[in-house]
C-alpha cells in the first residue's frame, strides 16, 4: 500500500468534502450548490480515483520484499536508501502486524518520521497509525462522495441541469458501474461483493487480533504499554473501517448496484454471526436496506421476485435458528413487515391469480408472532438502544429498556461508540420498518395490545410479553434526534402513523404508558414537533378521544394521586433529621411499572416544555402542578423520581421571565423550609416545629448519597441562576429575589445552595462516587452552576459607579449597587475558589487520562466537565482583582450564620489567590497543553486561553522562579514539563496544528484557524510577561532552557529544523496575505501578524536574539519579507474595500489594515537589526546583497534577479491620515456621557474604547433617564437607537484611527532608523556616498515637507534622519571636477537647500515641541557650517542662504531667541549654536542683519545680563555633572564670543554693560585655588576653562571696538590685578605648583594668560599703568537689562 502523498491528498479531499456538506446544510441554494458543482473539477478526485477503485486492497507479505529489506539497501520512492538494523526491525514488525508487503511497510516507516514529533509515539506505532489513517480517510471520502452524489441527484430532480458529473464519477470509480461509452481496460470485480469481502477480511483480522492478545497474555507481554496501545489502535481502526463499509454498502445497495445473488450471499454472512458484537450490529442496516430494496414495495424488485425471496428467507431463517435465534427472529419479522406491503389494498400482490390472500396473511401473522416470541423486538430494541446509547442517556429510560430487554445479551465492554452516520443509517432503516409494521400489519399490532391486557387480567404473576412496549421504545430510539422524521407522525393527522398515536394512547397499561411517553419524547425534538405533541396531549380539539386517553390532565392527575398516596400515612422519619431510607410498598405503587410510568410522565413533561413555549406556558399556568411537583420533592420518594421532578421543573424555566424565575425560587425556598412537608403532614408530626434549616439540611442529606438526585437538583439551581433573556445584556439584576430566605436565615440569598453544591457535592461527595460517568455528570453540573453564577456578575457596574456621572443605583434593576454586590452568588462562588478541597476537585476534574480524552465525544460529560473547569478558572482569574479589592472586604462585614452541618459547609480559605491553588499541581500545565492536540476545538481553545493567563500571571511567574535568594533557579514549570517529556508532546501537538492546512472556505470561523490564533496568543503572552527569562513558551518553541539562557540542543528538534519555531516560519514565508482576486484578506493578515509578534520578541530579547537572528538568516527571512513588499506598501484593496474615507475604518477590513501596518513596522525593525548584525560580522558578501535588496534588486543563486520595491520608495506608501479624518457626529438624545472608563490599552498601549462597555453605559443611561411606565413614541425610540448606533460606529472609527496614527508613526520611525543604519554602515566613498545621501534625501524630503509643521511626531523621526545625513555628509568632498559627479553634487546642494528651507519654515511656525525644534536647529547649524567652512565654489549658495534667512526675518529669530532662553537645556544649546552660526555667516557676508535683529529683540541685552549668574550656573554644573547644562553654558559663551568678534555685535554687547555683568557675577573676584578644591585638578581645570571663555569674550569685544572701550578694559585689569598676576606667573612657572601641575590644567592656565595678554595689549595697560582710569562722567543711554 504505497503512500506517495495520498494520505495528504485524502486529508485535503476529506476536508473539502466536509466543507461542501456543511455548506449544503447552511446555504443549500447558493454556496452549497456552487461548491458541489465545482467538486467534479477538483484535481484531487482524479488523483485519488485509483485509490477509490482499489478499495482496501493491500499487498500481503512477500519473501522477495523481506529479502530486500534484510539486504540493507532498498529503493523507495525512486530513491535508494541504506537502512540499519533498527529500521529493518521496525519495518518487519510493521509488515507482520499489518500483513503488509515489506517494501510498503518500509515506505510507511519512512513517512512516519515526522509523525513521531507530532504524535509523541514510536516509529512503529506511527507507521501503523498512518496505515489505518489512510484507510479511514479513504472510506470517509467514499462515504461523503456517496452522500454528495445523493444530494446531486436531488438537485437534478429539482431541475439543476448543470449537475451530474459527480454521480458519474462515483458510479465509475466507487460503485464500479460500467457507464455507456466508457470501457475499462480490465474490468474490476463488482462493488458489492468486493465490499463484503473487505468486511469479511476485517472480521478475520479482528479475530486474529484477539488471538494475539490471548497469546501475549500467556507469554507475559499483555501488559507492555506499546503492545497495548498498538492493539487498541488497530482494534478501534478496524472496527471503524467495518462500520464505514457497512454504511457505504447501504448507499451502494440503494443505488441499485446489488443483485439478488448478493442478497442470498448476505444470508450466509448472517449465518456466520455467532456472537452479538459490533460487527454483527454493523450488518443490521445492510439487512434493512436489502429487505427494502428486494422485499418491499418501496424497492426496485417485483412481487414475483419478492415471493421467490420470501421462501428463501424463511428457509434460511429456519436453518440459522440455532446460532443467534433473536437475530434470525428479527430478520424474519423485518422481512414479513415490509414484504406484507405487497398484499395491501391496491398493491401488486393483491391482484395475483391463484393465491389465497387471506390464508397467506394468516400465515404471515403467525410467522410474525413466532418471531416475536423468539425475541425479534427484543433484539431490535437492543440493537438500536446499544447503537444510540450515550453517557447522557437518562437513567429512567435506561432502566426501562433494560427491564424490557430479556433475551439479547449486552455488547462486549470494549465496544467503541458507534459513529453518527451509522446511527442515522440504522435509525432510518428502523423508521422504514416501523412504518411498514404499522401500515402493513395493523391486526398483529392490535393483537399485541389485546394479548397483553388479557395476560395482566388473568395472571399478573406470570411473566408477560412486553412486545408492544418494546416496539414503542424502538420508535423512541429510532426517531430520537431526528425531528424531520417525526413529521411523519405529525404532518398528516389522517395517516397511519397519526392513527397509531391515537390508538396507542387509549386504555394503555402502566408499562405501555411509560413506553408511550418515551416515544412521544422522541417525537418532540424541535419546537414544531413538541408543539404538535403538546396539542396532542390537550383535551380540546380531539373529538375522537375516548376516556382513559393520555392527556396533560391525565398526567397531572396521576402525579397528584401519587403525591397524595405517598403522604396518606404520617411517617415519623419525615420529621426527623435522618430521612433517608427505602421507599416501601405503602409509600408508592408496585415497582417497577408504576415508578417507570411516573418517571416517563415527568420526563415527557420536561422534554415537551423545554422544546415548546406553548407547552411551557400551559404547564406553568396549571395552578396545582407546581404544588404537586414540590410536594413530590418534599416526600420520601425514590431518588430517580425526585430527579425527574427536578428536571421537569428545570424545563419550566426555559425562556423564563423575571417574574416566573422569582416565583420558582420562592417555591424552592418554601420546599426546603418544610412548607410542603408540614402542609400535608401537620397532623402527624411527632415533634414540635423545627427551624427551616432543619428541613433543608434533611433534604440535602437525603439527596447526598444519590448522585442522579443531587445532579438534577444542581441542574435546577443552574437553571434558576441563569438570567432571563431580558436581563442578559446588562446583567444588572440578581438571579434571585433580593429577600429570598430573609425570614429563614440571617443573610438572604442562595448561599446555602451554593455551599451544598460546591462545598459538599463537588468538594467531598464527587470524590467518593465510584461510577465514572456519574462522577463526571455530577462534577459537570456543579461546575456549570458555579460558572453560571460567576458569569452573571457584571463588574463594570462598580467601575461605572466610581468613574462616571451615571447614578448606577437608579439605573440598575437591583434595589441598589450595594445589594447587587453583597447578595450576588458570584461572591460566594469566588469564596469557594480559595478552598483547598474545591480547588483539588477542579484540578482532579482537569487531570484526566489523555487516552480517555482522545476517545471521548466532543459533547461527552468528560470533555464538557474538563472544559467547564477550565472556563471557570479563566473567568475567576479575570474577576479575581475585583473580588479581592472591592467585594470581599464588603462581604466580610456582612453577618452570616456559620453552619455546623457537613452538608452546608464553609470555605476554608486555604489560598490567598487562585494562582496559589493552581500551583499546588504542576501537572496542570501538562494537562492543559496535552488537551491541545486531542481533536476537541472548544477544549483546545479554552486550554490555550487559560495557559495564556497562567503563564502571564506575575504571581505564577514569581512562584515558578522562586527558590533560594542566593542563587537563581530554573523555571519550575519548565522542569515539570521536561520531567515526563510532556513538553515534547505538547509542542508536537502545536506543530501538528500549524501543519494543518487553513480552511479557505470557513476562514476565520474554522476551528483550525482559531486554534492557531490561540496558540500564538499563548506564546506571545507568555514571553511578553517574562521576555528576559526562559519560559515554557521558549521550551515549546524548541529551545533548551537553562537558568537564564537559551541554547540549541544538538540533535534536537530545533537543530533538525522540525521545531515549533520552524513550523511558524512558513506562516510568514509562504502564507500570502492576498486572496485569488488580489485583495488583502483580514484573517490571513491577522495570523501572520501574530506570528511576527512572536518572532519580534525573540529577535529583540538578549535571551534569544543571537540564535533567532542566525536562524532567520539561514531561512533568508529578510529577502522573503522584501519580496512580499512589507517595506514599501502598495495600494491594496482590503477585503474588497479601498482604504479611503472614514467609513473604511468602521469595516472589519480595517483590522487587517491596522495589523498590516504593525507588521510593516516589525519587518523594517528586523531589517535594521539584521543589517546591524551583519555589519558587525565578517560577512561583506551578505552585507552587499542586503544593500542590493534594499535598493530593489534581489539576487538569487541560479535564478534571475528579482525586482522588488526599494527602501527609497517608501514615500509612496505612507498612510495619509487626512484620508480618514472625520468630524464627530451630532448627538442630541443621549445626553452628556463620560466614556473615560471605557478606555483601555491595546497590545501596543494605544488607548482605545471598549465598545462593550460603551454599550453598557448607553443602557445604563437609558435606564437612568427613563421613567418606569413612561410611554415613548416609536419615532423617538428609532431616533435614539440610530444615534446610539452612530456613536458606536464613530467610536469604532476612533479606535482604528488612533491605531493607524500610532502604527503609521512606528512604520515611519522604523524606516528612518533603517536608513540611519544604512547611512552609518555603508561602504560607499566619495561621490557614491554623496549619491546615497542624495537618494535618501529625495526619499524623505517630500514627507518632511508634508509633516514638518503639521505632524510633529512624524516630522521628528524624519528630522532625526535628516540630521544624521547632514552630519554624515562631507562638504569638503563635494568639490569634484568631472561632469557627472558635479551634477550629483549640485543636485545634493539643491536638496540640502530645500531641507534648510523646510526647517526654517517649520521653526518660524513654532512647529512641534522643543525636541523637534532642537533637531531643526542642528540641521540648520550643520548646513550653514558646511557652507561657511567649505566656501570654495559655493559663494552663491551662501548668498542664497543669507537671503533666505533674511526673508524669514525677525519671525524666525524670535522663535530661536525664545528657545534659547525659554526651553530645556538641549534646545537652548541648539538654539544658541544656531544663532552663533548665523552671526558667523553674517560676518562672512558682511551682513549685520542678524546682529541688528538680535539687538532689536533685546536678545543681546538678555544674553549679557545672564552673565551675572554664570559662576552660580557653573557651580551647579560642576556639582551635578549635567552635560546638557554644560553645553548650554558653553553655547552661550560661544555666541557672546561670536557677537563680540563683529564690530556691531561688540558694540551692542558692551552697551549692554558686559563689564558690569561680569563684575556682578564675581567670576574674576575669587581665587580659583580657593573657590575650588585644589586637590580636584579636574574641577580646577573646568573653572579655568570658564575663565578663559569669559576673558576671550572681553578681549574680542575690546579688540572689535578699538579705542572706544579701552578705559573699561584697563579698569577691569586694574580691579583684577591680583588674578591677572597670579595667572601670568603660573603660566610662566613661577609660584605654587611649579612643574608638578596637571598638564591639562597648565594648558588652561596658559590659555587664560593669553586671553589676559590680549586685553592688556589691546588696552595698552602696561604703557598707561598708573594713569587716570576715569572716563568722562557724562550719562550714557541705558540698554534694556
Amino acid at each position: 500500500m504505497a503512500d506517495d502523498g495520498s494520505l495528504e491528498a485524502l486529508r485535503a479531499l476529506h476536508k473539502h468534502l466536509n466543507t461542501i456538506a456543511k455548506a449544503l446544510k447552511v446555504d443549500r441554494e447558493n454556496d452549497g450548490q456552487t461548491l458541489l458543482l465545482s467538486l467534479s473539477q477538483s484535481p484531487l478526485l482524479e488523483e485519488l480515483s485509483g485509490k477509490f477503485k482499489g478499495l482496501l486492497n493491500k499487498p500481503g507479505r512477500s519473501e522477495k520484499s523481506r529479502d530486500a529489506i534484510l539486504s540493507g539497501k532498498v529503493t523507495i520512492f525512486d530513491e535508494e536508501y541504506s537502512i540499519n538494523k533498527d529500521f529493518q526491525e521496525i519495518v518487519l514488525q510493521v509488515a507482520d502486524g499489518l500483513d503488509l508487503d515489506e517494501i510498503e511497510a518500509a515506505k510507511l516507516a519512512l513517512l512516519a518520521e515526522d509523525d513521531e514529533i507530532a504524535l509523541g509515539r514510536s516509529r512503529q506505532e506511527c507507521a501503523v497509525i498512518r496505515f489505518h489513517e489512510q484507510r479511514n480517510f479513504l472510506l470517509n471520502c467514499m462515504l461523503l462522495l456517496l452522500e454528495l452524489s445523493k444530494e446531486e441527484d436531488e438537485l437534478l430532480a429539482e431541475g439543476g441541469d448543470d449537475f451530474g458529473n459527480l454521480g458519474q464519477y462515483v458510479s465509475e470509480n466507487i460503485l464500479r458501474v460500467t457507464l455507456p461509452g466508457i470501457t475499462n481496460s480490465r474490468p474490476l470485480p463488482r462493488f458489492v461483493p468486493a465490499c463484503m469481502a473487505a468486511m469479511r477480511d476485517i472480521r478475520l483480522w479482528l479475530q486474529r487480533l484477539s488471538e494475539q492478545v490471548a497469546s501475549a497474555s500467556v507469554l507475559g507481554r499483555g501488559g507492555e504499554a506499546q503492545f497495548q496501545e498498538t492493539v487498541e489502535l488497530t482494534y478501534v481502526s478496524l472496527t471503524q473501517q467495518h462500520e464505514l463499509l457497512s454504511v457505504i454498502l447501504c448507499y451502494a445497495i440503494e443505488k441499485h448496484v446489488a443483485i439478488e445473488n448478493d442478497f442470498a450471499d448476505f444470508f450466509r454472512v448472517l449465518k456466520q454471526a455467532t456472537r452479538y458484537d459490533a460487527c454483527t450490529v454493523h450488518l443490521i442496516p445492510i439487512l434493512g436496506t436489502y429487505i427494502t430494496i428486494f422485499g418491499s414495495t418501496e424497492g426496485s424488485g417485483s412481487v414475483e421476485q419478492a415471493r421467490k425471496l420470501n421462501g428463501i428467507v424463511h428457509q434460511q431463517v429456519e436453518d440459522n435458528m440455532r446460532t443467534l435465534p433473536f437475530l434470525n427472529a428479527a430478520f424474519k419479522a423485518w422481512w414479513i413487515a415490509e414484504y406484507s406491503g405487497w398484499y395491501m389494498e391496491d398493491a401488486a400482490g393483491s391482484a395475483l391469480p391463484s393465491i389465497d390472500i387471506d390464508e397467506e396473511d394468516k400465515q404471515r401473522s403467525k410467522q410474525f408472532a413466532e418471531a416475536l416470541k423468539d425475541g425479534a423486538f427484543d433484539f431490535m430494541l437492543a440493537v438500536i438502544a446499544d447503537v444510540r446509547a450515550s453517557e447522557w442517556e437518562d437513567a429512567a429510560r435506561k432502566s426501562l429498556r433494560q427491564w424490557l430487554r430479556k433475551r439479547t445479551p449486552t455488547l462486549p465492554v470494549d465496544t467503541i461508540p458507534f459513529s453518527e452516520p451509522f446511527q442515522l443509517r440504522l435509525a432510518a432503516k428502523l423508521e422504514t420498518f416501523v412504518d411498514a409494521f404499522i401500515s402493513n400489519m395493523p391486526d398483529v399490532l392490535r393483537r399485541l395490545k389485546i394479548e397483553e391486557d388479557e395476560q395482566r387480567q388473568t395472571n399478573q404473576a406470570q411473566e408477560q410479553d412486553y412486545d408492544l412496549e418494546r416496539f414503542l421504545l424502538i420508535i423512541a430510539y429510532s426517531f430520537e434526534g431526528r425531528p424531520e422524521a417525526a413529521d411523519g407522525f405529525w404532518g398528516d393527522p389522517e395517516n397511519n402513523l397519526a392513527g397509531f398515536l391515537q390508538w396507542a394512547s387509549r386504555r394503555a397499561t402502566t408499562p405501555v404508558q411509560a413506553a408511550f411517553c418515551e416515544m412521544l419524547q422522541s417525537l418532540s425534538e424541535d419546537s414544531s414537533s413538541a408543539t404538535s405533541a403538546h396539542e396532542f396531549l390537550l383535551e380540546e380539539g380531539h373529538q375522537i378521544r375516548k376516556p382513559l386517553t393520555m392527556t396533560w390532565v391525565h398526567i397531572i392527575s396521576e402525579l397528584e394521586y401519587f403525591s397524595n398516596k405517598i403522604r396518606e400515612k404520617p411517617v415519623a422519619t419525615q420529621a426527623s433529621m435522618h430521612r433517608a431510607g427505602k421507599v416501601n410498598a405503602e409509600q408508592a405503587e408496585t415497582e417497577p411499572e408504576f415508578a417507570a410510568m411516573l418517571e416517563s410522565y415527568l420526563r415527557l413533561m420536561a422534554k415537551v416544555a423545554a422544546q415548546s413555549e406553548a407547552a411551557r406556558e400551559f404547564l406553568f399556568r396549571q395552578e396545582r402542578l407546581l404544588d404537586v411537583l414540590f410536594r413530590v420533592i418534599s416526600s420520601l420518594v425514590a431518588p430517580r423520581i425526585r430527579a425527574c421532578t427536578f428536571r421537569a421543573l428545570s424545563s419550566l424555566l426555559c425562556r423564563k421571565n423575571v417574574k416566573e424565575n422569582d416565583y420558582m425560587w420562592r417555591c424552592l425556598e418554601s420546599c426546603l423550609s418544610g412548607y410542603f412537608l408540614l402542609a400535608s403532614n401537620r397532623a402527624g408530626a411527632s415533634s414540635g416545629p423545627q427551624p427551616p434549616s432543619f428541613y433543608m439540611e434533611g433534604l440535602f442529606q437525603e439527596m447526598s448519597p444519590h448522585v442522579d438526585d443531587a445532579t438534577a437538583f444542581i441542574q435546577f439551581l443552574a437553571a434558576l441562576t441563569t438570567l432571563p433573556e431580558e436581563s442578559n445584556s446588562l446583567r444588572d439584576m440578581l438571579p434571585h429575589p433580593e429577600n429570598l430566605g430573609a425570614s429563614n436565615r440571617m443573610r438572604p440569598g442562595i448561599e446555602p445552595y451554593i455551599d451544598f453544591a460546591l462545598g459538599h457535592m463537588f468538594s467531598v461527595r464527587a470524590h467518593d462516587v465510584s461510577e465514572v460517568v456519574q462522577q463526571r455528570m455530577l462534577r459537570l453540573c456543579c461546575l456549570d452552576f458555579a460558572f453560571t453564577c460567576v458569569s452573571n456578575f457584571n463588574e463594570d457596574l462598580i467601575i461605572f459607579s466610581n468613574e462616571t456621572n451615571i447614578n448606577v443605583d437608579s439605573a440598575i434593576k437591583s434595589a441598589s449597587l450595594e445589594s447587587y454586590v453583597t447578595l450576588h452568588p458570584f461572591a460566594r462562588v469566588m469564596e469557594w475558589m480559595y478552598d483547598s478541597k474545591f480547588m483539588k476537585g477542579i484540578l482532579d476534574t482537569i487531570h484526566q487520562n489523555p487516552t480517555d480524552i482522545g476517545k471521548a465525544a466532543p459533547d461527552s460529560p468528560l470533555i464538557l466537565s474538563v472544559l467547564r473547569a477550565v472556563e471557570l478558572i479563566s473567568k475567576s482569574l479575570d474577576l479575581q482583582a475585583t473580588y479581592i479589592n472591592l467585594i470581599r472586604p464588603i462581604a466580610k462585614l456582612q453577618a452570616r450564620t456559620q453552619s455546623r452541618s457537613s452538608y452546608i459547609p464553609v470555605s476554608n480559605g486555604a489560598f490567598t489567590s487562585i494562582e496559589d491553588g493552581l500551583m499546588t499541581s504542576m501537572a496542570l500545565m501538562s494537562d492543559l497543553g496535552s488537551y491541545c492536540g486531542m481533536g476537541h476545538p472548544d477544549l483546545t481553545l479554552a486550554s490555550l486561553k487559560l495557559l495564556e493567563k497562567i503563564s502571564a500571571s506575575p504571581r505564577v511567574i514569581s512562584a515558578w522562579q522562586s527558590g533560594s535568594p542566593r542563587q537563581v533557579h530554573r523555571n519550575k514549570a519548565i522542569m515539570a514539563l521536561e520531567e515526563r517529556n510532556d513538553a515534547a508532546t505538547i509542542a508536537g501537538s502545536f506543530i501538528a496544528e500549524f501543519r494543518t492546512p487553513l480552511d479557505l472556505f470557513n476562514e476565520e470561523a474554522s476551528p483550525e484557524y482559531q486554534i492557531k490564533m490561540y496558540i500564538l496568543d499563548f506564546l506571545y503572552s507568555c514571553m511578553q510577561a517574562s521576555p528576559d527569562r526562559p519560559t515554557i513558551a521558549h521550551l515549546f518553541l524548541g529551545f533548551r532552557c537553562g537558568t537564564t539562557t537559551l541554547e540549541i540542543e544538538p540533535g534536537g528538534l530545533f537543530d533538525q529544523r522540525s521545531s515549533l519555531f520552524h513550523a511558524l516560519l512558513p506562516v510568514i514565508l509562504e502564507v500570502q496575505s492576498k486572496n485569488e482576486e488580489g485583495s488583502m484578506v483580514k484573517w490571513l493578515i491577522n495570523l501572520r501578524y501574530k506570528v511576527m509578534r512572536i518572532l519580534r520578541i525573540l529577535w529583540t530579547s538578549p535571551l534569544s536574539a543571537s540564535i533567532v537572528l542566525d536562524e532567520l538568516r539561514e531561512n533568508d527571512f529578510l529577502f522573503h519579507i522584501l519580496i512580499q513588499g512589507l517595506v514599501a506598501q502598495q495600494n491594496f484593496v482590503w477585503d474588497g474595500f479601498e482604504a479611503v474615507g472614514p467609513d473604511f475604518l468602521t469595516y472589519p477590513a480595517a483590522e487587517g489594515y491596522v495589523n498590516y501596518l504593525s507588521m510593516r513596522a516589525m519587518a523594517l525593525e528586523y531589517v535594521t537589526r539584521e543589517l546591524c548584525s551583519v555589519s558587525h560580522g565578517d560577512t561583506p558578501a551578505l552585507k552587499r546583497r542586503i544593500f542590493d535588496a534594499l535598493g530593489g534588486q534581489i539576487k538569487i543563486e541560479g535564478l534571475d534577479v528579482i525586482s522588488v520595491p526599494s527602501v527609497f520608495e517608501f514615500q509612496d506608501s505612507l498612510p495619509q491620515e487626512a484620508l480618514f479624518i472625520a468630524s464627530p457626529p451630532e448627538i442630541n438624545t443621549i445626553g452628556e456621557l463620560d466614556l473615560s472608563s471605557c478606555l483601555e490599552e491595546d497590545d501596543d498601549l494605544n488607548r482605545v474604547y471598549n465598545l462593550d462597555k460603551v454599550q453598557e453605559i448607553l443602557l445604563l443611561k437609558h435606564n437612568e433617564t427613563g421613567n418606569p411606565g413612561q410611554l415613548i413614541l416609536q419615532q423617538e425610540l428609532a431616533v435614539k437607537e440610530a444615534e446610539q448606533h452612530t456613536l458606536l460606529q464613530y467610536l469604532t472609527y476612533l479606535n482604528r484611527f488612533t491605531q493607524i496614527k500610532s502604527y503609521s508613526l512606528k512604520v515611519l520611525a522604523a524606516w528612518t532608523r533603517l536608513l540611519m543604519v544604512m547611512t552609518d554602515c555603508n561602504d560607499f566613498k566619495g561621490t557614491n556616498k554623496v549619491s546615497f545621501i542624495l537618494q535618501t534625501l529625495q526619499a524623505m524630503l517630500p514627507n518632511l515637507e508634508m509633516y514638518g509643521s503639521d505632524n510633529p511626531g512624524a516630522a521628528l523621526e524624519l528630522a532625526k534622519l535628516a540630521k544624521v545625513l547632514l552630519f554624515e555628509l562631507d562638504f569638503q568632498a563635494m568639490t569634484s571636477t568631472d561632469k557627472q559627479s558635479r551634477a550629483v553634487e549640485n543636485l545634493t546642494s539643491d536638496k540640502l537647500f530645500q531641507l534648510l528651507q523646510i526647517c526654517l519654515g517649520a521653526i518660524a511656525k513654532w512647529a512641534g515641541n522643543q525636541e523637534l525644534r532642537a533637531i531643526y536647529y542642528s540641521i540648520c547649524y550643520r548646513h550653514l557650517t558646511g557652507l561657511v567652512d567649505h566656501e570654495h565654489g559655493i559663494s552663491s549658495s551662501l548668498r542664497k542662504t543669507t537671503k533666505t534667512i533674511q526673508a524669514f526675518g525677525e519671525k524666525l529669530l524670535n522663535v530661536v531667541c525664545d528657545d534659547a532662553f525659554g526651553g530645556d537645556a538641549a534646545c537652548q544649546s541648539a538654539a544658541l549654536i544656531l544663532l552663533g552660526t548665523l552671526v558667523q555667516l553674517g560676518r562672512q557676508e558682511n551682513d549685520n542683519f542678524v546682529v541688528e535683529s538680535l539687538n532689536r529683540l533685546n536678545f543681546i541685552g538678555i544674553l549679557v545680563d545672564s552673565l551675572r549668574d554664570v559662576l552660580a550656573e557653573w557651580e551647579v554644573v560642576n556639582r551635578t555633572g549635567d552635560s546638557d547644562q554644560q553645553n548650554y553654558l558653553d553655547a552661550k559663551l560661544a555666541l557672546l564670543l561670536q557677537l563680540c568678534q563683529t564690530r556691531e555685535g561688540a558694540k551692542n554687547v558692551l552697551h549692554a554693560n558686559l563689564f558690569r555683568a561680569i563684575e556682578q557675577s564675581g567670576l574674576f573676584s575669587v581665587d580659583p585655588e580657593l573657590q575650588v578644591d585644589s586637590s580636584d585638578s579636574r574641577a580646577l581645570e573646568r573653572h579655568y576653562s570658564l575663565l578663559v571663555k569669559v576673558a576671550r569674550v572681553i578681549g574680542a569685544a575690546i579688540v572689535s571696538r578699538g579705542s572706544h572701550n579701552v578705559l573699561q578694559g584697563r579698569r577691569f585689569l586694574t580691579e583684577h590685578r591680583m588674578l591677572v598676576m597670579h595667572v601670568l606667573k603660573r603660566s610662566a612657572g613661577i609660584g605654587a605648583g611649579g612643574g608638578k601641575t596637571d598638564p591639562t590644567l597648565s594648558e588652561r592656565v596658559g590659555e587664560l594668560a593669553e586671553a589676559f595678554m590680549v586685553v592688556i595689549t589691546a588696552t595698552g595697560f602696561l604703557e598707561f599703568e598708573g594713569g587716570n582710569l576715569h572716563e568722562d562722567s557724562r550719562p550714557v543711554a541705558m540698554v534694556f537689562h
